[in-house]
């Protein structure tokens, strides 16, 4: 992914608000401009499906039994069967597939209407963080032509899929989620330790930043036109994706 330091986002919404930028902002300054940046990065990053920020990889409820883990109740698991159990009493090394119910019990996951009662979380140990969730399917899409597109809904514990009335009779245990990663999150510190934010939205971001320092000073016309000409980059980055760059067929985009 191509990137631009922090430093040059923060240096150009100075300059745009007519202050120098060769010279070091003072604290209370570069401690606005920082949460300005941050909510416009997060409104940037959000506003469209960016190629840079989406990623798919497979995801379960439970991780898979593992022999050589100790289990205690509480610790769910996904076993070989494809269903999921947890736990009755403290275990190493008793599969539950072949356990007679003393260690573990077979968790009901798929209930009468078909929807799963285990939730997939959006933060998962090694796997990347789930900003917003953009599709489920049954496979890899990106690799398989016939990748069933799975219906699914958002809970406060993460993502429930459901049975497709015209796929399975059973929803998998596991499943592909297309989804954006989280926006970074910048410090003060990010102005001196090289730390980058994405090229695609830099310019959009220092607009950003002006309009909510236009808008604390309570010059709300200016803080608008900011506004339009951060709408205006993001645009022109879009297009660039889709006219010159021929990434259309690469993802879909929504039309209001």
């Amino acid at each position: 992914m191509r990137t631009v330091t922090f430093k040059s986002v923060i240096d150009g919404a100075l300059a745009r608000m007519g202050l120098d930028p060769v010279v070091t902002p003072a604290s209370n300054t570069l401690s606005a401009f920082t949460e300005y940046a941050n909510s416009a990065i997060r409104s940037a990053q959000e506003m469209y499906p960016w190629p840079d920020f989406v990623r798919y990889e497979q995801r379960q409820a439970w991780p898979d039994w593992a022999a050589g883990e100790i289990y205690s109740p509480g610790l769910g698991v996904l076993a070989s069967d494809g269903a999921y159990y947890f736990p009755v009493i403290s275990s190493e090394g008793v599969d539950p597939t072949t356990d007679d119910g003393t260690y573990w019990m077979r968790e009901d996951t798929y209930a009468p209407n078909g929807a799963p009662v285990t939730a997939i979380p959006l933060q998962y140990g090694y796997l990347t963080q789930i900003g917003e969730v953009l599709d489920v399917y049954s496979s890899d899409p990106r690799v398989s032509r016939y990748a069933t597109r799975l219906s699914w809904s958002l809970t406060n514990d993460g993502i429930v899929v459901a049975v497709n009335s015209n796929a399975t009779a059973q929803a998998p245990a596991k499943v592909w989620v297309k989804f954006t990663t989280v926006p970074t999150v910048f410090t003060t510190d990010s102005y001196s330790n090289g730390d980058t934010v994405p090229y695609v939205l830099s310019e959009a971001v220092k607009f950003g930043i002006c309009a909510e320092a236009q808008r604390e000073d309570g010059q709300f016309d200016k803080a608008a036109a900011h506004d339009q000409n951060a709408l205006e980059r993001l645009q022109i980055e879009w297009d660039k994706l889709e006219m010159k760059q021929g990434q259309q067929g690469r993802f879909s985009s929504l039309h209001r």
